[in-house]
């Protein structure tokens, strides 16, 4: 049986090997995220997005002239009559918040900005910069690391986790920038869409869908401050949870874990509530419902002879 012991410590070796290796893959993703996860980019500034602005911006102009013309001779060809009096009255107020919406887009966008990262600065730890909780994590993962206690191989695999989350982390900041980006860019074509109920749904669903953009990192300091707490001051915080005062290499590695789970899991909760359809009925929802009526009608035998026989 003595030449276990040889294998286990060549097994021992290469799991060390590959913890190496995995950790130097954790640094090199978290040194990538860890300045900005939790700040967003004012894009206005960007030369592409204001030239695609300015672009949004003529065609909204343009469908607006086009639109006060086709109402003027609309009111001018029907006499006046009440009904083109009414329409106009409720649809001149619609047009002007559009109007002035679009062309202050940029605006609302840069104060919309300033106002999430100040608020994500607010929920940070005063004293500490913003990626304080990637610091921590970072620090306990080698701190591990370094712990000859903790067996090589779970080590590895925790590690694995951790860098798994991290990439998955990194993947969605890329995902919101971008999104934040083409959302900037078209924020003119879309708040237009307010001047008519209509496409009112559109302006709202880029509401939502900005507001989202904006949320997630918020949302993110709330997670790691917390995590932050439990990582550096585990004395005062875990015992109150029911955890030990002294939770070790592996609670503080699955303390890591659950932290970059939540943060991971943010942005995909932000999207289902971005994406929910409300109570507002939108075009594109009432196009599809329709779209999908009459696909249903055509597939089952005698479905729209029915409905023609009920009414």
């Amino acid at each position: 049986m003595g030449w276990l012991f040889p294998v286990a410590e060549i097994l021992d070796q290469f799991m060390r090997w590959v913890a190496v290796a995995i950790l130097a893959c954790f640094d090199a993703v978290l040194g990538s995220i860890a300045r900005f996860l939790l700040i967003t980019p004012d894009v206005t500034g960007l030369p592409q997005v204001q030239a695609l602005t300015g672009r949004a911006t003529w065609i909204v102009d343009t469908v607006f002239v086009l639109a006060f013309v086709t109402a003027g001779i609309l009111v001018m060809v029907t006499g006046g009559d009440e009904t083109s009096r009414y329409t106009v009255k409720d649809l001149t107020p619609r047009l002007v918040v559009g109007f002035i919406s679009a062309h202050f887009s940029p605006l609302v966008c840069g104060q919309a900005i300033d106002v999430a990262n100040a608020l994500t600065e607010a929920l940070s730890e005063p004293g500490h910069s913003t990626d304080g909780a990637l610091t921590a994590i970072n620090t306990h993962v080698h701190a591990a690391s370094d712990n000859a206690g903790l067996p090589a191989l779970l080590f590895a695999v925790i590690a694995l986790l951790v860098t798994v989350l991290l990439a998955m982390t990194a993947f969605s900041l890329i995902v919101r920038f971008s999104t934040l980006l083409v959302l900037t860019a078209v924020a003119p074509l879309a708040l237009a869409c307010h001047a008519l109920p209509q496409t009112d749904g559109l302006a709202r669903l880029w509401w939502r869908g900005y507001a989202g953009c904006l949320a997630t990192p918020v949302l993110q300091a709330i997670v790691l401050q917390a995590g932050q707490w439990m990582l550096l001051d585990p004395r005062q915080v875990l015992p109150a949870l029911g955890l030990p005062g002294d939770p070790g290499p592996v609670l503080n590695l699955f303390i890591v874990m659950v932290l970059l789970w939540y943060t991971v899991k943010i942005p995909g909760l932000v999207g289902r509530y971005v994406s929910r359809s409300g109570r507002n009925t939108s075009v594109v929802g009432a196009v599809v419902r329709v779209a999908v009526a009459q696909h249903l009608a055509r597939a089952v035998p005698g479905l729209g002879r029915a409905r023609v026989m009920t009414r």
